[in-house]
């Protein structure tokens, strides 16, 4: 399994609370975890329920009192995890690979807390707003870019190639997006289609599209980022990252000032890429 920086501490968190009761690694640390992780989600999560890390150690000590479970050795952890941990970090890797992603986030980890069927962790969570925490946590979530300084990167050469897209390109993109993302996208792609400066760039290897990114094209709103996409055998080189600093180097130049990036997925990759921030939700 591959996971992003964050999950990786929210791993070593998990370790550390487990450590001071159960000294093996339980489904409910990896949420304990979460909560120690005070940036991005983890600090809304906090910020939301404050007294949850508090509440679930109790319940932590009370119901795993009597536990005489052994854990089973599992990387990346330095200390024995609980089979149902090994469960839980399983779902959330098929999660993972079932939107063709490339890193397991902290959003699959939670989500898949819950899939979980281990009556012990639900008794641990009975009772507590889980659908919040998920809709925190788990949900794409909005975010926002300043564009008021931006500054084109310096973006590494390769043999890439980066383009707006034209008319001609319409029928290919169209083919490629269906192909590799389904038809969710298709009038998204339709509209930027339908604009005369059509909001779209290309990457192509070898006249061959491999990724695309978009703005001003969903639901026809002004100054939203997306979709983007890159093909999977293709992802991890940089094409993403080219793609959405040309959408938002456009954009700064009509004149936005903030892009909206609808809906994002892989938050930490827009959270290095641009310094993109999730927009709260209310409390």
């Amino acid at each position: 399994m591959r996971f992003t920086e964050r999950t990786l501490r929210v791993l070593k968190n998990a370790e550390k609370e487990a450590e001071k009761t159960t000294k093996i690694v339980y489904p409910v640390h990896l949420l304990l975890g979460m909560l120690l992780e005070r940036t991005a989600l983890g600090a809304e999560l906090y910020i939301t329920y404050p007294k949850l890390r508090d509440i679930l150690n109790e319940r932590v000590k009370k119901i795993y009192a009597n536990n005489d479970e052994q854990g089973i050795s599992y990387e990346p952890f330095t200390i024995n995890i609980s089979l149902f941990t090994k469960q839980v970090l399983e779902i959330a890797n098929n999660r993972m690979k079932r939107f063709k992603q490339i890193y397991l986030n902290e959003g699959h980890l939670v989500d898949a807390i819950f899939r979980n069927n281990d009556y012990l962790t639900s008794a641990i969570f009975d009772g507590l707003d889980v659908s919040r925490v998920l809709e925190i946590v788990s949900y794409p979530r909005d975010m926002i870019v300043s564009l008021k300084d931006y500054s084109f990167p310096n973006i590494p050469t390769s043999n890439i190639t980066f383009r707006k897209a034209e008319q001609i390109d319409a029928i290919s993109l169209k083919t490629f997006v269906e192909k590799e993302f389904g038809n969710g996208w298709l009038d998204s792609i339709e509209n930027g289609f339908s604009i005369e400066d059509i909001p779209i760039f290309i990457a192509l290897d070898d006249e061959e599209i491999i990724g695309f990114a978009c703005f001003d094209v969903v639901r026809n709103k002004k100054g939203v980022f997306g979709p983007m996409g890159t093909t999977y055998l293709k992802r991890v080189q940089g094409i993403g990252y080219t793609l959405l600093h040309l959408c938002l180097s456009e954009m700064n130049e009509i004149g936005y000032e903030y892009a909206v990036i609808g809906e994002a997925g892989p938050i930490e990759f827009y959270e290095k890429a641009c310094n993109a921030v999730v927009i709260p939700k209310p409390l």
